[in-house]
């Protein structure tokens, strides 16, 4: 960065702290969203780039500030932390950041009246109980673009409650479990009056316990193996003197300052084993709470991370469906990617008698032909590819891809002609798509209308919660990955044709959505230009009729995936 650090951490501090204040001038409610966007962003960059610096703002209470911000501050630090121990991308983890921000923005006056363990009135009880709900108007003052966030502050009251009750509740939305989480972790270490705050270790051991929730205690452990053993800020015991510790440099030192000379910091660089007492306490000095994490010994010295998804990417775009390969050729594309090549011993099963996964490369190939192999590794690719792109619902949309995957199988059965692969690679690198470019759409939701469009058939994206979509970058991206894959184009185009001008090539892509609506949105009955659709399309894949269709599509238990 081209300022100090601590220029950059008191300005993020100060402007926290402005935010929260705006909501008291009426006037300044539009100008709230894009600050809490801006905000989010900087909170996202300089935890990435200076972790420690914002870490000790969980063991460092500044007095400068209020209960509120430090409580906010708190809030967002744990949310940016829970977000980069689960490596989302940029625009996922500023939502989430964003919705920290936002969440007290409404109360703090209650918060500093909590603190100070001031009795409330019946109005702060109002006002309390109706927070997030107060807070989602404020920010929709600035029209539709902050309707993400207020969708996460709509179920926050109720996942907060539902992961620390004891009766297990079925939570779905992981984005709002991570906000809860940060929010119940930030309200426990945040110094108080009464001094009942306690360490974030100790708050994330009780809410391990506590909670029955399998995706919060994953975040749990993530977050703590990101941290490690010790919290920046934290006080330790060394050389029979108390010292704050600061970081753990490259070399497994640790960065300790003394403050036993009131005029002057002493520096210790120590290879020892260390206990700290993680307890937020008071910290009024400027040096210790900003200008120490200017120090090059205290800047973040991690190894660049591989970037495996754009690996993978490469390969894909490397493997071509009409070209003849050798072993020699595909054994050198696929040198650096052996887990590609185990997934692939793995996936060649159905391709023999016995189903058994193969031994190696050369095995697989044997087993498939090399006519056929380029398909298989660009699914097999894809599918891994799917599984490194980190999103709380990334299990949901696994499982839904693969019911699509499957229903279009069992439409295609009877095709000798078309290889099962080349037609649905097009759907894995529409859901890696969505994963990608609308992380922040993502939902359970199918967004299919009552009211269908008389034009356009609802697209594969209303499967997986995300009802508008670029089709320009879409369009681009898969036509990109799959360039001589020609069921990408009917996918694209059926995506963006209408109905009247539809080929058989594009009415599989549409009959694939007409029976995946019947499987995920079983209570809205088709269009009589779906049935249509429907029946003339199983005729033509050699069905016998509907019935026959749907008694094989039960027998794939599709409900057992939803």
């Amino acid at each position: 960065m081209d300022e100090a650090v601590s220029t950059t951490l008191e300005q993020l501090l100060n402007n926290t702290q402005l935010f929260l204040s705006y909501y008291n001038n009426k006037q300044k409610w539009t100008a709230l969203y894009p600050m809490a966007s801006k905000l989010a962003e900087q909170y996202r960059v300089l935890y990435a780039e200076q972790p420690f610096a914002l870490q000790a703002r969980l063991t460092l209470y500044n007095p400068s500030y209020s209960y509120a911000t430090n409580l906010v501050v708190s809030q967002s630090v744990i949310t940016a932390a829970f977000c980069k121990s689960q490596n989302y991308d940029s625009a996922l983890s500023e939502l989430y950041i964003a919705a920290a921000l936002i969440e007290h923005l409404c109360v703090g006056a209650q918060l500093n009246k909590l603190c100070e363990q001031t009795p409330f009135q019946d109005s702060d009880k109002k006002i309390w109980k109706m927070r997030h709900q107060l807070a989602a108007k404020v920010m929709l003052s600035n029209g539709d673009s902050a309707k993400p966030v207020t969708q996460l502050l709509a179920k926050l009251s109720k996942y907060k409650q539902a992961l620390v009750s004891a009766p297990k509740i079925m939570l779905y939305d992981g984005g709002i479990t991570l906000i809860a989480l940060a929010n119940i972790i930030s309200m426990n270490v945040t110094s108080n009056t009464a001094n009942k705050n306690i360490s974030l270790f100790k708050a994330l051991t009780d809410l391990y316990i506590r909670t029955p929730n399998l995706f919060a205690l994953q975040l749990i452990k993530s977050l703590i193996a990101h941290l490690g053993p010790l919290l920046p800020g934290s006080r330790v015991f060394y050389a029979e003197q108390t010292m704050i510790f600061l970081a753990t440099d490259a070399q497994q030192k640790h960065i300790l300052i003394s403050t036993a000379n009131p005029n002057k910091l002493a520096w210790f660089s120590v290879k020892a084993t260390l206990n700290d007492n993680p307890k937020q306490w008071h910290c009024a000095d400027k040096t210790i709470n900003f200008k120490v994490f200017n120090s090059e010994h205290v800047k973040s010295k991690s190894a660049v991370d591989v970037d495996e998804a754009q690996s993978l990417l490469e390969l894909i775009s490397n493997i071509k469906l009409q070209h003849e390969y050798s072993y020699k050729g595909l054994s050198q594309l696929m040198a650096v990617h052996p887990q590609v090549v185990a997934n692939l011993c793995e996936a060649v099963k159905p391709y023999n008698k016995e189903h058994q996964a193969a031994k190696d490369l050369k095995h697989s190939l044997s087993m498939v032909g090399y006519y056929n192999a380029p398909a298989i590794i660009q699914r097999v690719v894809f599918e891994q590819l799917v599984n490194v792109t980190p999103h709380p619902l990334q299990a949901y949309v696994t499982n839904r891809l693969n019911c699509l995957v499957k229903i279009m199988a069992l439409l295609v059965s009877k095709n000798k002609h078309d290889q099962f692969e080349h037609i649905t690679l097009p759907l894995y690198a529409y859901a890696h798509f969505l994963l990608t470019q609308c992380s922040t759409q993502l939902s359970r939701k199918t967004l299919i209308d009552d009211t269908p469009n008389k034009t356009l058939s609802a697209p594969i994206s209303s499967f997986f919660g995300v009802d508008a979509i670029n089709n320009e970058q879409l369009t681009q991206q898969l036509t990109h990955l799959l360039s001589d894959n020609p069921w990408t184009t009917a996918l694209l185009e059926a995506e963006q044709t209408p109905k009247k001008h539809l080929t058989d090539s594009h009415k599989l892509w549409i009959t694939l959505k007409i029976v995946a609506q019947s499987v995920f949105k079983p209570e809205l009955a088709l269009t009589a230009w779906q049935l249509q659709t429907l029946n003339e399309q199983l005729k033509i894949l050699k069905w016998q009729n509907l019935t026959d269709f749907n008694q094989k599509l039960e027998s794939l238990a599709l409900f057992n995936s939803i």
